[in-house]
């Protein structure tokens, strides 16, 4: 039987090399999925996306993992690996999966995200959409190896921030065509928007240190989290003004 065509989007950091097979929430753009999530209506909106983003995550690393080990089998033992990690193969075409991305020589390149058309992406965004059941595994490492834990924090809250300044550009976009505001009180109204957020970032920021300022090992993951909650409740409350 002939090879599985699969090329896995393995991705290497110039900073902090890993293992080929070893996948941490950075490596995989999520935006998407958090987009999505903070347009629903919850009454803990930052813990409900910050539960998509992990969910989102372990579904990618998974299928990360069962892609990798088809690199080493045959049609029928790739269509196995994906059966033994929770996915139905049959449903996802695993046996006849087209080629997807190729990265060259893996080793020697530096992506920061596994690109949108990758393999990975591809059956993820399959199983997303279409509402496919798995059963794969869903644990999130939070003890000795706390990467995971501590980089899906930090892109929660990136992606927080990034929802911030974009609802603030858009909000002040609307002052220069208001008929509400003539002259130097647009010009003031406009300055003095600018500096309540810069205003509420600094305080959030400070706070955010207090919290941590006891060095411990979790002390980045607290301040990630601590951010990336103060991040929400600015952009619920600009929302809602």
């Amino acid at each position: 039987m002939t090879r599985i065509p699969l090329i896995l989007a393995l991705c290497a950091f110039a900073s902090a090399p890993r293992a080929d097979t070893q996948f941490t929430p950075w490596v995989f753009d999520l935006r998407k999925q958090f987009d999505a999530c903070i347009k629903t209506d919850t009454d803990n909106l930052f813990a409900s996306c910050q539960d998509v983003i992990m969910a989102s995550y372990t579904l990618r690393r998974e299928i990360g993992y069962a892609l990798d080990a088809c690199q080493s089998t045959n049609v029928e033992g790739c269509v196995t690996a994906f059966n033994a990690a929770g996915f139905p193969a049959e449903r996802l075409h695993i046996a006849t999966l087209k080629r997807c991305t190729q990265l060259d020589r893996l080793k020697d390149i530096d992506i920061l995200e596994i690109p949108e058309n990758a393999c990975i992406e591809q059956l993820a965004n399959s199983i997303e959409e279409n509402n496919i059941p798995t059963t794969h595994n869903t644990e999130v490492s939070c003890g000795i190896n706390y990467i995971e834990c501590a980089e899906i924090l930090a892109k929660g809250a990136d992606y927080w921030e990034k929802s911030v300044w974009l609802q603030q550009i858009s909000r002040l976009q609307t002052i220069p065509n208001s008929t509400a505001f003539r002259g130097n009180t647009g010009h003031r109204y406009y300055s003095l928007l600018e500096r309540q957020l810069t205003l509420q970032i600094d305080l959030a920021q400070t706070n955010c240190n207090i919290q941590t300022v006891v060095p411990h090992w979790a002390n980045t993951m607290d301040y990630d989290g601590c951010m990336g909650e103060a991040y929400a409740q600015m952009w619920q409350r600009m929302q809602s003004e």
